[in-house]
C-alpha cells in the first residue's frame, strides 16, 4: 500500500494569487513615507547655490563699503541697511560648504561641530533678513504715516540699540539649531515628514511665524503709506513714491526667496500625513530645492539698497570707475517727505522779501 507523501504543499486557491503577500517589513514601508535624496537635486542645486555665493558676496561687499567707507551723515535707515548686510554675510560665507554638500551628493564631510555651525548662521540669516527686512518697512511707515512720532524722529545711536536688541532675540530665537545633535551626514535644519526632534519642530514652526507675522506688518505698511498719499495728495512727491518703491521690492524679495518654500513645506507635510508617499517624496525634494530660493535673498538684497538709499547706485557706479563724482550724502530719512525740505527756502526767500521792504519803508 502506497504511502502518501504530505510534505508537498497545497497549491493556492486561485482567487488568492490576485493579493500580493503582504510582509511586515511591507506593511512599515506602507504606513510611513521616508524621503529619498535625488542626484539631480544635487547636480542642480550646486551651480545654483555657487551663482548666488558668487552674486552675494559681491554686491554686499560693495554694499558694505558704501555704507560704512562713504556714507556720511548715517541715518536710521542706514543702521538697518547695514545690518541687512552683516545678516548676508552670515549667509555668504557658509554657502561653500553647502556647495560641497550637494557635490558629494547630499553628503557632510566636516564633522558635527561645524554642521551645527553652518546650519545656525543660515538659520540665523533667514530670520534676520525677515526681521529688518520688516524693520526697513515699518522705517518708511513711520517716516510717511507719523512723522512726529517719537519712533520716526529716532537718532541714529537709538537706532543702533533697537538694531543690537534685535540681533540678541535673532541669535536666541536660533541658538537651538547649535545645541542639536543630528546626524552629521545629512546636516539639513529641515526634515519634514520625519519623527524629527523637538529642535526641528521648532524650526519648523519658527519658519512659518518668520514669515506669516512679518509678511502681515509689511502688507499692513504698504496699505497705510498708500491711504497716507492718497489722502494727503502726496502721489507728485518723490519721497513717497520711493517708499512705495522700497516696500514693493520688499514684497518682491519675499515673494521670490520665502513664498515657494512655505507652500512646499505645508504640501509635504500633509501628504505625510495623508500617506501619500510618492507625492510626499517628489514634494520633499522640492522643498529642499525651495531652500536655494531663500539664499537668493543675499543677492536680491544690493537691488533693495538701490531703491532704498537715493545715493546707493551712483555711489556704486563712482566705485566702479563709471563716474568721478562722490557727492551726496545719506539723506534717505529726509527724502521721505521732501516737502518739508522745499519749505525752507521758501521760509528765507519770504524772510529776505520782508526785510527788504521794511528797510525801504524805513528810508521814504
Amino acid at each position: 500500500m502506497g504511502s502518501h507523501n504530505l510534505s508537498f504543499p497545497t497549491p493556492p486557491l486561485p482567487f488568492l494569487s490576485l493579493f500580493p503577500t503582504l510582509s511586515p517589513s511591507t506593511l512599515t514601508q506602507e504606513e510611513t513615507c521616508s524621503p529619498v535624496s535625488s542626484p539631480t537635486l544635487s547636480a542642480v542645486l550646486a551651480p545654483i547655490l555657487s551663482m548666488e555665493f558668487v552674486l552675494g558676496l559681491v554686491g554686499n561687499s560693495l554694499a558694505f563699503i558704501i555704507f560704512c567707507f562713504h556714507t556720511r551723515p548715517w541715518t536710521s535707515n542706514t543702521v538697518l541697511l547695514v545690518c541687512l548686510v552683516i545678516a548676508d554675510f552670515f549667509l555668504i560665507i557658509n554657502l561653500p560648504l553647502r556647495v560641497d554638500y550637494y557635490l558629494f551628493q547630499e553628503t557632510w564631510r566636516f564633522g558635527v561641530i561645524a554642521c551645527q555651525i553652518n546650519l545656525f548662521m543660515i538659520s540665523a540669516n533667514r530670520t534676520a533678513s525677515v526681521v529688518f527686512l520688516t524693520a526697513i518697512a515699518v522705517n518708511r511707515y513711520l517716516k510717511v504715516v507719523r512723522p512726529h512720532h517719537v519712533l520716526s524722529q529716532a537718532s541714529v545711536g537709538a537706532t543702533a540699540w533697537v538694531a543690537g536688541g534685535l540681533w540678541v532675540g535673532i541669535l536666541l530665537l536660533n541658538v537651538h539649531m547649535l545645541l542639536d545633535t543630528s546626524s552629521s551626514k545629512t546636516c539639513l535644519s529641515y526634515q519634514l515628514g520625519t519623527n524629527s526632534s523637538a529642535s526641528h519642530r521648532w524650526h519648523e514652526v519658527l519658519l512659518m511665524l518668520e514669515f506669516f507675522l512679518t509678511l502681515a506688518l509689511i502688507l499692513f505698511a504698504i496699505v497705510s503709506i498708500w491711504k497716507t498719499i492718497q489722502q494727503r495728495g502726496l502721489s507728485g512727491q518723490a519721497g513717497p513714491r520711493r517708499a512705495m518703491h522700497v516696500l514693493a521690492m520688499v514684497v518682491v524679495v519675499y515673494t521670490i526667496c520665502f513664498l515657494p518654500c512655505i507652500l512646499l513645506g505645508i504640501v509635504t507635510v500633509a501628504a505625510f500625513e495623508l500617506r501619500a508617499c510618492h507625492t510626499f517624496n517628489t514634494c520633499s525634494q522640492l522643498f529642499h530645492g525651495s531652500l536655494a530660493f531663500t539664499y537668493l535673498n543675499s543677492a536680491l538684497d544690493p537691488v533693495l539698497y538701490c531703491f532704498s538709499s537715493p545715493n546707493f547706485l551712483r555711489q556704486v557706479r563712482a566705485l566702479l570707475g563709471f563716474t568721478n563724482s562722490w557727492q551726496g550724502s545719506s539723506s534717505e530719512d529726509n527724502c521721505v517727505l521732501p516737502s518739508r525740505r522745499m519749505e525752507a527756502p521758501r521760509k528765507v526767500e519770504v524772510t529776505m522779501k520782508v526785510k527788504d521792504l521794511t528797510s525801504a519803508a524805513g528810508a521814504q
